[in-house]
């Protein structure tokens, strides 16, 4: 994947309309959104789509509905932002190889965000909390990518990322005292890790990513962080070695 010619300059101001994409689980999702000099978002529209096999046909035309409505052009980007991962390989090299082709075009920078801070920052604005949880993405293959998170943001992640069977994510959320399990993996796995003896909240909700990755990105940006470097963790099987949280 080639590199954007500029690279992101920390403190930088970012203004103006700001699109993210999430392809890295079953759920697609992409957001746009007006940045203000205060960094907050304005005017934000939300686009999602399944399932994960039909990504790369549903994206395109998610983004033109997203920009049509809201009366943006590919020029008038301020930032691109996807998830980088961890997730769905194919999944999430659809949405960097499209994010970088628009910041490309548009001559506009561009901001990677692990999909783990996303589902994060996505399951604390739903509760309105800042409670310790477990956050799950789906791995496939039987397994989970987890972390550890006080509240939301990449600045509260406590441990991970790892790799986790379904079976021990209830031990491990309480071995490190989360009071909940959240995020994409959820959905698939939820019935492998309810436990009878452990009073743990696992939150099953189906939550666009791509909202919580645009703020994120739009942070990570301004910080000057490095962008679009997909985050695996597994490589391919002959190399395949374990991580543990």
């Amino acid at each position: 994947m080639p590199e954007l010619e500029s690279e992101p300059v920390a403190g930088a101001r970012i203004t103006g309309p700001v699109l993210a994409l999430d392809t890295t689980g079953t759920l697609g999702s992409v957001a746009l959104g007006l940045a203000g000099v205060d960094g907050a978002v304005a005017g934000e529209v939300v686009e999602t789509f399944g399932p994960s096999n039909l990504h790369s046909r549903s994206l395109l035309p998610a983004i033109r509905r997203v920009m049509g409505e809201a009366g943006v052009e590919t020029g008038d980007l301020a930032l691109l932002v996807a998830t980088r991962g961890p997730g769905s390989f194919t999944g999430l090299r659809i949405g960097l190889a499209t994010a970088q082709g628009f910041a490309l075009a548009a001559g506009t920078r561009a901001a990677g965000i692990s999909s783990l801070d996303a589902a994060a920052l996505a399951d604390a604005a739903a509760d309105g909390s800042r409670l310790r949880r477990l956050v799950v993405v789906d791995a496939l293959r039987g397994e989970l990518f987890a972390a550890l998170y006080d509240g939301m943001g990449p600045e509260k992640l406590v441990s991970g990322p790892c790799r986790l069977l379904p079976k021990d994510s209830v031990r491990r959320a309480t071995e490190h005292g989360a009071a909940r399990i959240c995020g994409p993996g959820v959905l698939r796995y939820r019935s492998a890790m309810v436990s009878p003896e452990v009073d743990i909240e696992i939150v099953e909700d189906r939550r666009a990513l791509a909202p919580a990755a645009l703020r994120l990105g739009l942070q990570a940006a301004r910080r000057g962080e490095p962008a679009l470097e997909p985050l695996y963790l597994r490589e391919p099987d002959i190399h395949d070695r374990s991580v543990t949280l």
